[in-house]
């Protein structure tokens, strides 16, 4: 079911679908706006879009040299949003 939900959330915003290649600040902002639209149109009954068969298998990406930033940014919004 959580599976057939992230499919639905990419289908229906395609952005979701590749790599975000932003600032993390700028990709939880994209996250959680996808996600409030998401909701807001399941609530009022909104047709999922028609799924997709994709090819191409999840690839796990390289893990970047310095991202020290983005661990203290993942750790601030954790706390700030979920404790």
């Amino acid at each position: 079911m959580v599976e057939r939900m992230f499919g639905v959330w990419k289908n229906r915003f395609q952005s979701l679908r590749n790599t975000l290649r932003f600032e993390p600040r700028r990709c939880c902002k994209v996250i959680i706006a996808t996600a409030v639209l998401h909701n807001y149109l399941k609530q009022h009954n909104c047709p999922d879009p028609p799924m997709e068969e994709q090819n191409d298998p999840d690839v796990p990406m390289p893990v970047a040299g310095n991202n020290q930033g983005g661990l203290v940014l993942r750790a601030a919004f954790t706390l700030q949003h979920f404790s």
